[in-house]
């Protein structure tokens, strides 16, 4: 067996079980500017094969070049293809965690000209089959590990790429994407709703390629970028890393782990990293727990942040401990690919906190008031933006997309202010929505996990703010009855076995009643405090 591809025995290819005889039509609602002529799959397969020879991605214990990626990609391609069921635009779920299996499975899959589908590798089941029906997902691609904590689906019809075929490999052959439009239908990223329900962000091949140029523009990227990949891959910030890296042909490195925090320094000195992008919570644990400011980072070019809100001394402070490699705060929404702005380092030390700085390469960003009327400096109001990263709407909710989308223009649910100098100041969320490590949720979706999953009878989840950690979620829980028992720790050990770490709360309370507020409901921001 090529053991540049035996990671490929390892994936699943699982028959969904659900009707995908939908005949589902691509019609953005309203259509942004294509800014390539070609599909991501195609942009893939032609900076693989200039680039066969160079190292694509390594992990602690090896390397792969860009011809065995390509060559992986192509072979998973073939085996979607081979079902004679299968046709282009047919969903395809991936889950996977990062790895090289999941970055082959995700170009393997636009090769064959169908839609990815990128999951946690431990979504909530409850929340993979919503998904999984909404989407009428062809195949689930896995690995036999994850299916092992998806008990649901262990059932249904699954085969494996033959070995034998892994170890004929001829690199000769040119890989032969199904040719889609720049317009067409690439991914759809699943994102907490306002209403706790998954909403399916829908991206096209040109929503993809155009936010990946820009972050290209503005980072300015090389082709000998080492980048330290700590972001899962399935998540938009982490998506948006592995894009505009893969088309430059650059070199990616999964290696760290997050519950080990200084394994993530030591990986950084020993691939010798020109990059780390991560979320908040994680550069506050390199601040205060690793080595991370006396550590010899010399090859380092910058470090961006994402996700969520550093405070913008935690901001400063990292910024100088890599002088001469530059710090990004970026800001950016699932719904716009990835990013919309970003601050120039040079500025950062002067800046206030909470600012975002500029729209980026390519996107417009306006403050405007309940009417749409662009509002005066200083003067706090909705963020809208528009540019060919804009979304193409919500997977078959075309009412959310029409009240994000209004004639062209994408309307972030963010309040903020803008300056004379043109700089963008946050100011909070016009709904429920929380971000926490870099993630949206929605505290709904912790409570009816809940409720399924402990004899209880009622269930609040609310947002704190941790002075360690952040934003978090604490659980109040009401029994069924005195005869119903159940432990604090139970419960805690059940969240953590079966939830994202997102989603685990970080304490735990049984109550006997909830406060009430004026209008007798009850009082989420007095239990917020509590936490406290």
């Amino acid at each position: 067996m090529n053991s540049t591809t035996d990671f490929l025995s390892k994936l699943l290819f699982i028959k969904s079980g659900i009707d995908s005889n939908w005949d589902y039509q691509f019609n953005p609602v309203e259509s942004q500017e294509t800014t390539s002529r070609f599909s991501l799959g195609e942009l893939f397969c032609d900076v693989a094969t200039r680039h066969a020879d160079r190292p694509a991605i390594s992990n602690s214990v090896a390397s792969w070049k860009y011809h065995s990626l390509l060559s992986a990609a192509q072979k998973i391609s073939d085996q979607l293809q081979s079902h004679p069921e299968y046709q282009p635009s047919h969903r395809v779920i991936l889950l996977v965690p990062n790895s090289i299996a999941y970055i082959a499975a995700f170009y393997g899959i636009l090769m064959s000209g169908g839609v990815v589908v990128p999951l946690p590798a431990n979504t909530e089941r409850g929340t993979l089959q919503k998904i999984l029906e909404s989407t009428e997902a062809f195949y689930i691609i896995s690995t036999s590990q994850v299916l092992s904590r998806q008990p649901d689906l262990k059932g249904l019809q699954s085969d494996t790429i033959c070995n034998d075929e892994l170890g004929a490999q001829n690199q000769t052959i040119p890989p032969k994407p199904i040719v889609t439009t720049a317009d067409d239908l690439a991914a759809i990223f699943f994102t907490a709703g306002s209403s706790g329900k998954p909403k399916g962000v829908m991206l096209s091949h040109s929503n993809l390629i155009s936010n990946a140029q820009s972050i290209q523009e503005y980072l300015e990227l090389k082709m000998d970028e080492r980048p330290l990949c700590m972001l899962p891959f399935h998540h938009a910030f982490g998506n948006s890393i592995l894009q505009s890296h893969i088309l430059l042909g650059a070199h990616l490195v999964l290696d760290g782990n997050a519950l080990f925090p200084e394994s993530i320094v030591k990986a950084a000195i020993f691939h010798r990293c020109t990059s780390l992008s991560a979320v908040p919570d994680l550069f506050r644990t390199l601040l205060e727990r690793t080595s991370f400011k006396k550590a010899n980072l010399s090859s380092l070019r910058y470090m961006s942040v994402a996700g969520g809100a550093l405070p913008h001394a935690l901001s400063v402070e990292i910024s100088q401990c890599i002088v001469p490699a530059r710090f990004y705060v970026m800001y950016g929404q699932t719904e716009a690919t990835a990013r919309l702005a970003y601050v120039p380092p040079e500025d950062l030390p002067e800046l206030a906190d909470g600012c975002i700085g500029r729209a980026i390469p390519g996107v417009i960003l306006e403050v405007v008031d309940e009417k749409g009327r662009t509002t005066e400096p200083g003067t706090v109001g909705e963020l809208r933006a528009k540019g060919a990263n804009v979304m193409r709407g919500y997977w078959r909710d075309a009412t959310e997309t029409r009240q994000r989308i209004r004639n062209g223009w994408l309307y972030t649910g963010d309040l903020a202010t803008m300056d004379e100098a043109g700089w963008i100041i946050l100011k909070g969320r016009r709904n429920a929505l929380v971000k926490i490590s870099g993630y949206r949720v929605h505290p709904v979706d912790l409570e009816e996990f809940a409720l399924r999953s402990f004899p209880i009878s009622q269930a609040v989840a609310v947002p704190y703010e941790s002075k360690d950690v952040g934003t978090r979620l604490a659980l109040y829980i009401k029994l069924n009855s005195k005869t119903d028992q159940i432990s604090v720790s139970e419960m805690n050990a059940i969240c953590r076995k079966n939830l994202p770490r997102q989603m685990v709360p970080d304490f735990i309370k049984i109550v006997e009643s909830f406060p009430l507020n004026h209008a007798l409901k009850i009082d989420r921001s007095q239990l917020s405090v509590s936490a406290e």
